[in-house]
């Protein structure tokens, strides 16, 4: 979806506070084994072995057995994520785009894009007209929690149709190391990488 300096379709979006509960999505390619796999609301879960170690990941559905071996590209990592299909919380689950040597079902879910990221440092964007920075949604996260609030910046990542969803993430050069980003989700909402938009939402805080 094109814009103009506007994230569209904010009046359903959600604002997000980051928080240690969620890394930042990477790049890291991962490839291992099978070790256990299951299908619920559209996506297939597989516990991997890699190097030793074990870890679980989430794509869109694909047809995937236990001793397969898949590799993937790591698109969010998140920590302590409940499944309501499932009922079930996972420790720490990556969700990523598909798994290679995976076969397609018949109806697959709508696949997610790769993030789109810059890391180049962002000069400080002026704030927007009875808007907040980043630095100040931090400050007074409290206070602000479940209010709508307005933010100008720089968009720095783009993640397309993670769980449903589009996530950009925001810096306006305000704010320190963990509290210099925020990030705007909807299912409408999208911006170009390395755009200067201005976005509204309800804010939260300390979601997974």
């Amino acid at each position: 979806m094109r814009v103009r300096n506007l994230i569209q379709g904010v009046v359903t979006a959600l604002l997000v506070i980051t928080s240690a509960s969620v890394a930042a999505a990477g790049s890291a390619a991962h490839s291992g084994t099978v070790l256990e796999t299951m299908d619920s609301g559209g996506y297939t879960y597989v516990r991997i072995e890699e190097n030793g170690a074990t870890l679980w990941a989430a794509a869109p559905a694909a047809q995937v057995a236990v001793g397969d071996q898949v590799s993937f590209t790591e698109q969010m990592r998140m920590a302590n994520f409940n499944s309501r299909t499932l009922n079930r919380t996972f420790d720490e689950i990556l969700f990523v785009g598909g798994f290679s040597g995976a076969g397609p079902v018949s109806s697959p879910a709508a696949k997610p894009e790769a993030a789109a990221e810059t890391t180049a440092p962002v000069e400080t964007v002026a704030k927007a007209e009875d808007g907040y920075t980043i630095e100040e949604v931090f400050a007074q996260k409290a206070e602000l929690k479940g209010e709508r609030v307005k933010v100008r910046g720089k968009v720095v990542k783009v993640s397309q149709n993670i769980m449903g969803l589009n996530w950009v993430h925001l810096q306006d050069g305000t704010g320190a190391e963990g509290t210099n980003r925020l990030i705007f989700r909807s299912q409408n909402g999208l911006a170009e990488l390395g755009a200067v938009v201005t976005a509204e939402g309800v804010l939260d805080t300390d979601k997974d």
